[in-house]
């Protein structure tokens, strides 16, 4: 039995967030990467803009980003915007022009979650 129109979706308890803070997740609204960041949950679009890696596998910084776990490019999960682009000897000609690109028309969709007896919900 499908969700009932305009009810949330149910994605994943808080307890089963690995160490990582985040885990990939399908959804109704296709495949997103969910967690924690700053004590506060999120869901945004899993693929990051640079080479599709799947930002669900990637772990949550210090500072509430999320981080790709192959070229450790960050994104706001809020805003969707990349703060920082990939990193490493190939990527410095092109990490901030990467990064400006994908904050001009490519940020990550973001999706509004709840939190319900230590439970995430997709909200829209």
């Amino acid at each position: 039995m499908g969700a009932v129109a305009d009810e949330p979706i149910r994605l994943i308890p808080i307890h089963e967030l690995e160490e990582r803070g985040v885990v990939r997740i399908d959804t109704p609204r296709g495949r997103l990467a969910v967690g924690i960041a700053d004590g506060q949950p999120f869901a945004v679009s899993d693929r990051c803009r640079h080479l599709g890696a799947s930002l669900g596998e990637g772990t949550v910084t210090s500072r509430g980003c999320l981080r790709c776990p192959w070229h450790g490019a960050e994104y706001d999960v809020r805003s969707g915007r990349m703060t920082r682009g990939p990193q490493g000897i190939m990527f410095m000609a092109v990490r901030d022009v990467l990064r400006a690109s994908v904050n001009i028309g490519f940020t990550l969709r973001s999706h509004p979650v709840v939190e319900r007896d230590g439970v995430l919900y997709l909200a829209d």
